[in-house]
């Protein structure tokens, strides 16, 4: 479900609505306790904003929760997640992180903005424990990257408070690109 209201010392909850109201296939996504997603459609769908609220949902709601968006370029990144995680969260909520590309909620959760532009890239994200794993346009990642990522996809000894939701994998996907076939 969307991000739950929020409060922080005593401040009045945060009504996340006014910023983002799922429509029903976002919902959809939002509700399913499918631990490996891949959510495509026409570009212009939602896609994006979707998963980006799925993953600050799921921080909000189980502290201490490591999650990451991927894409393959900064630039990407900066374009379709970095500037409104920048806006969108208000800061009685949560701290950008320029330096680290991160948003570091109060409860203890984390949401990373990652990206891989060469094949290897990936690996500097090994032994890491990720209990969300969102990757935007799966399509343009090769099967070794996803693969990659699927496995660094757990809980370990984390208790998450939605246990039956994580650890999560949400992939997002036009037509095409290097892993159309694979996915």
């Amino acid at each position: 479900p969307p991000a739950p209201p929020f409060t922080r010392n005593g401040v009045a909850p945060i009504d996340f609505t006014k910023i983002y109201t799922p429509q029903p296939r976002q919902q959809l996504l939002h509700a399913t306790q499918a631990r490996q997603i891949l959510y495509g459609g026409a570009a212009g769908g939602g896609k994006s904003m979707a998963m980006r609220w799925d993953a600050i949902s799921f921080c909000l709601a189980n502290p201490g929760l490591n999650a990451i968006i991927f894409r393959r370029t900064l630039p990407e990144l900066r374009a379709n997640h970095i500037r409104f995680l920048r806006t969108d969260i208000p800061p009685e909520v949560g701290q950008w992180k320029e330096s680290e590309k991160l948003m570091s909620f109060y409860n203890g959760s984390q949401l990373v903005c990652g990206y891989a532009e060469n094949e290897m890239d990936i690996e500097k994200y090994q032994g890491q424990e990720l209990h969300y794993v969102g990757i935007e346009e799966a399509g343009q990642f090769t099967p070794y990257q996803i693969s990659y990522l699927r496995g660094r996809n757990r809980v370990g000894n984390w208790v998450p408070s939605q246990p039956e939701f994580l650890p999560r994998l949400v992939m997002t996907a036009n037509p095409g690109g290097v892993s159309h076939a694979w996915l």
